[in-house]
C-alpha cells in the first residue's frame, strides 16, 4: 500500500509508513502532510559514502518538501 497525493507525486511509501501517514486521518490533510515530511526528512540520516551523495539527497528532500508546501491543499489517498 502507497500513500498517493492527486496534486503532486509522493516518494513510494513502505506500507507501515502509509499507514502511520494516514493515522486514522488524525490532523486531517495536514496531519498527513507533517507525517509524510518527516518521513521524507529522515533519508538523509545515516552514514553517506561521500559528502557529495549526502547534499544530493538533502537538495531532493528540500525540492521535494517545497513541491509539497506550494499547494494550498493535498488530497491524500491509499493505493
Amino acid at each position: 500500500m502507497n500513500l498517493h497525493c492527486k496534486q503532486m507525486d509522493l516518494w513510494q511509501t513502505p506500507t507501515y509508513i502509509t499507514y502511520m501517514c494516514i493515522s486514522n486521518n488524525n490532523g486531517g490533510w495536514k496531519g498527513i502532510k507533517y507525517r509524510y515530511t518527516q518521513w521524507v526528512e529522515s533519508h538523509s540520516n545515516g552514514c553517506w559514502e561521500n559528502i557529495e551523495q549526502l547534499e544530493e539527497m538533502r537538495r531532493g528532500i528540500k525540492e521535494h518538501i517545497k513541491q509539497l508546501n506550494s499547494h494550498k491543499k493535498l488530497d491524500f489517498s491509499i493505493m
